[in-house]
């Protein structure tokens, strides 16, 4: 039985907010429950109680995972802890075996890999998604992507739903980017808007050297908008624009907005340009003025020098792609789903401005994207 037939035979949720659910899955990403904990639809204890009662699996309490073995943590190395979504506990004492919280506890494949990596027999204990990313950073030391790093909530009972540093406050499902708040960190002069889109050539500066133009495209724009019109999940979706962008961009970037952020969802960086951080782990705030801001707010393209002569916004994410030297023109293309902004697709060339027919072509992929986003909501909604 899945996890949402089972929580609404026992009336633990209503029908909406199981489709408010599936379609921020779908927007998202995290699995069902952590989309449920975070619209605050359940709590993290009665969603660990139904994992459980759906997998047959003991619950990984924090006390379990507390104390967790650190001679087992250690044999089980930190990339395939995160990989395999697994912690090691303890050894168990009726039978021999060591246990293990899962967050997916019937993942056959994962238990053997773990197994093979300890050397010994696994007794998988289930743990909810968000609890999960919350110990293996605590224990491993591994970030966890920004996406799962929420804001207006504590993290008292362990779910790392901590407030990011860069949060505009509590959000509701009817407000989610609660664009009053963003606002007030506006300049006190302010909002600074966009220039026209227009895309006027500007003279090579003698330290710029182009990137992207000595690389042939490796696919075509016809196949990456029909890699998005037949996407099967969000991933391919992201996965297309950074296909499309080989060769056509210097960096491209897809960012996931959400709580009053941009958060960093896939990248594309010609060589050879290499990131300081993990595209996964960069979170910018839409606050002030930006490239990001002005797009976001607007519903339309940006394209141009980004509005603030200081560019904060636009060097912490250069700064995160690794860029040098710093492009003097950007472009900016939000993905909308019913007016509302779920991705900005941030690109730049080194030498001068993007060219038209790529923004033009960025662009289409982008209305193609929200097209995908709906039907992949339909799909998971049963509908």
């Amino acid at each position: 039985m899945k996890l949402g037939t089972l929580l609404l035979r026992n009336a633990a949720i209503g029908l909406s907010q199981l489709e408010s659910a599936l379609r921020n899955q779908v927007l998202y990403g995290g699995r069902l429950g952590t989309n449920l904990v975070e619209l605050g639809y359940i709590d993290l204890e009665v969603l660990a109680s139904y994992l459980a009662e759906m997998s047959g699996h003991a619950v990984a309490t924090p006390a379990l995972l507390d104390a967790a073995d650190p001679a087992l943590v250690k044999r089980l190395p930190a990339d395939d802890a995160h990989r395999l979504r697994a912690i090691p506990l303890g050894p168990t004492a009726s039978d021999h075996a060591v246990a293990v919280a899962f967050v997916d506890p019937t993942d056959t494949a994962a238990i053997m890999a773990v197994a093979d990596k300890l050397g010994a027999n696994i007794t998988p204990y289930v743990v909810p998604e968000l609890r999960a990313l919350y110990y293996l950073e605590k224990l491993y030391g591994l970030p966890r992507l920004a996406r799962f790093i929420r804001s207006g909530r504590g993290d008292g009972d362990g779910t790392g739903l901590i407030p990011a540093a860069a949060t505009s406050g509590p959000t509701t499902e009817e407000n989610p980017d609660n664009p009053d708040e963003r606002r007030r960190a506006q300049p006190a002069g302010g909002m600074v808007m966009p220039p026209p889109f227009t895309l006027q050539p500007r003279g090579r500066r003698p330290s710029q050297l182009p990137i992207s133009t000595t690389l042939a495209p490796t696919t075509t724009y016809a196949a990456a908008c029909e890699q998005i019109d037949r996407a099967q999940q969000r991933d391919h979706i992201g996965d297309a624009f950074v296909a499309y962008a080989r060769g056509r961009c210097d960096a491209l970037a897809v960012l996931i907005v959400r709580d009053g952020n941009a958060l960093g969802w896939r990248a594309w960086l010609a060589p050879p340009t290499t990131p300081h951080l993990a595209i996964e782990e960069l979170s910018l705030p839409l606050g002030g003025a930006s490239s990001l801001q002005s797009a976001h707010d607007a519903g339309q393209v940006f394209a141009g020098e980004p509005p603030s002569t200081a560019r904060p916004i636009e060097r912490q994410l250069w700064a995160a792609l690794g860029t040098l030297p710093e492009p003097t023109a950007v472009a900016v293309i939000p993905v909308l789903v019913k007016s509302r902004v779920v991705n900005l697709v941030y690109a730049h060339a080194l030498v001068g401005p993007m060219p038209r027919a790529v923004v033009d072509e960025l662009v289409e992929l982008a209305q193609r994207a929200a097209t995908a986003y709906l039907r992949l909501i339909r799909v998971a909604r049963g509908v």
